[in-house]
């Protein structure tokens, strides 16, 4: 029987849970809230943060996974592609995973590579405070590895700004490696969304 590791059981997840058990796989969840729906379903749980990487790297050799998923879940994506890359399992590179799962990164690769981007700047928790706003108001606030619009603001002036640092500061950021906090350029405009599937992709 193949044995799957999935990162994350809340309610939007469990659908992954599910699905993998109608296929015969054995699943095996890590979460890190101890009241999580998705342990109900799972073969198996750790009560395990989703963003610990060596932690989610030993739980997969003990458990001799086949696979890891990350399903619906940002700040576990990286976490999945380091372990699937030290344990040679289908994934997408750990490096391209993580430009896309940071914001400051993936603005920086924007840049570099020719593609029109928001003017950004990023701070180290909330040294923000003490400097001027170097783009014009207003500007968006976030977190660089936060996910779902959580920790986004939209400000007006310099003590809106101090106000959404405050609120959303270093204890609320998903990850302790990861303390950086973005704000760029207000742009209005209409909002739209890609969706994309694969089947049988090839490298």
């Amino acid at each position: 029987m193949k044995r799957l590791l999935l990162l994350g059981g809340s309610a939007q997840q469990v659908v992954a849970i599910k699905t993998a058990k109608k296929m015969g796989i054995y699943t095996i969840l890590c979460d890190y809230l101890p009241d999580n729906p998705g342990q109900f379903y799972a073969d198996k749980f750790y009560l395990e943060s989703t963003t610990n990487k060596e932690k989610i790297l030993n739980i997969a050799r003990d458990e001799a996974i086949d696979g890891i998923v990350a399903y619906a879940s940002d700040p576990a994506a990286p976490t999945a592609a380091y372990v699937a890359e030290k344990l040679k399992l289908p994934t997408n590179s750990y490096e391209s995973v993580c430009i896309l799962c940071n914001k400051d990164k993936f603005r920086e690769f924007l840049k570099f590579n020719g593609f029109n981007t928001p003017l950004s700047k990023t701070y180290i928790d909330s040294s923000v405070i003490d400097k001027e706003c170097e783009l014009d108001f207003p500007v968006i606030v976030k977190p660089v590895d936060s996910s779902g619009s959580k920790g986004v603001s939209i400000v007006s002036d310099t003590e809106n700004l101090k106000n959404a640092i405050a609120q959303y500061g270093v204890k609320n950021f998903n990850s302790a490696e990861c303390a950086d906090i973005l704000y760029f350029s207000y742009t209005n405009g209409t909002k739209g969304y890609i969706k994309a599937n694969t089947e049988k992709a090839r490298k």
